[in-house]
């Protein structure tokens, strides 16, 4: 089983149009409300591609209905805190003729200490039956510095962390030298204080990173670009599968989804990278976080081209 936490969900409200210009009147195109969190778009992945995954976190009680009709029609398991208050909703615009996403991210609802103590509890208890506990995305208000860190040291293993974060989380994170973490080239540059302008240095320096943290994988996104996964002695590269893109809202989280299940399935990188970019891929095509068919990641997956460079950056 993989457990994902989400620790700061969202509505994710999608509004779509021609063109944004400040100041004036929208007709909206398309509008739609779905449920978000980077923790349980994660989940969504795993169930989708038939996996056992569990999602749990923080919900606000004051509309735990919306995500609770959600988790019931699609199968997902969950577990998640209430908390009081609601879950904050995360509106994103989308301009057709720019091909740009504006978000506008709400804070959400505070934790206080009772909220803490019963999350970790219930990390510990799923820590112990999951390959893998999936730690996404932000913390909102109430959090304090350390605990991150906390909520981590429940695990009782590091090979099981699984980290999707970025700044000070992300540097806390990898002090419990995770199994995986998953940035995007800004997320590693920003967070790490990198420099490198170039793809080849930017690898380089997470090959750095990873060493020195003891992290086993590290899924690199980059856009357009395609993607990288690095270990301690391999290196992987593929370009973005070509598709038409109606919005990258949750790509990497479904790129983080489709790798994890995966590798938990067949214990291949490879494999597991294919699964990584063709789920990524089926997730551009969708508007919003809408969920995608599997049958169409398992078509992307054949259009993967994945290259071993271990040689440029490893003695073989």
């Amino acid at each position: 089983m993989i457990t994902t936490v989400t620790l700061n969900p969202a509505i994710d409200q999608t509004i779509i149009v021609d063109k944004v210009v400040l100041g004036t009147v929208h007709k909206v195109r398309i509008r739609r409300m779905d449920v978000g969190g980077k923790g349980i778009n994660v989940s969504k992945v795993i169930s989708l591609l038939g996996g056992d995954s569990v999602a749990i976190g923080y919900l606000g009680r004051e509309n735990k209905r919306f995500f609770e009709d959600f988790f019931e029609e699609y199968g997902m398991s969950h577990d998640f805190v209430l908390v009081d208050g609601s879950t904050r909703t995360n509106t994103k615009i989308i301009d057709l003729s720019e091909h740009q996403t504006t978000e506008f991210n709400e804070i959400g609802f505070a934790i206080f200490k009772n909220d803490v103590e019963e999350l970790k509890a219930k990390i510990r208890n799923y820590q112990g039956s999951s390959k893998y506990v999936v730690f996404s995305g932000s913390m909102g208000q109430g959090n304090y510095k350390g605990l991150f860190g906390e909520y981590l040291s429940q695990i009782n293993d590091h090979n099981k962390i699984v980290i999707d974060a970025t700044g000070d989380m992300l540097l806390e994170g990898v002090k419990h030298s995770p199994f995986l973490i998953k940035p995007n080239v800004d997320e590693l540059k920003s967070t790490f204080g990198l420099e490198s302008t170039s793809i080849d240095g930017l690898i380089k320096e997470a090959i750095i990173i990873k060493q020195k943290f003891g992290i086993r994988w590290i899924l690199l996104s980059m856009g357009s670009e395609g993607a990288a996964l690095i270990s301690d002695d391999m290196v992987l590269r593929a370009n973005a599968v070509k598709v038409e893109v109606k919005s990258a809202v949750g790509a990497g989280d479904s790129m983080l989804g489709g790798f994890i299940y995966a590798f938990d399935k067949f214990g291949d990188a490879k494999k597991a990278f294919k699964y990584a970019m063709a789920c990524g891929a089926a997730a551009v095509t969708t508007e919003g976080t809408e969920l995608f068919d599997k049958s169409l990641v398992m078509d992307l997956y054949t259009k993967v081209q994945v290259e071993d460079m271990s040689a440029l950056y490893f003695e073989i």
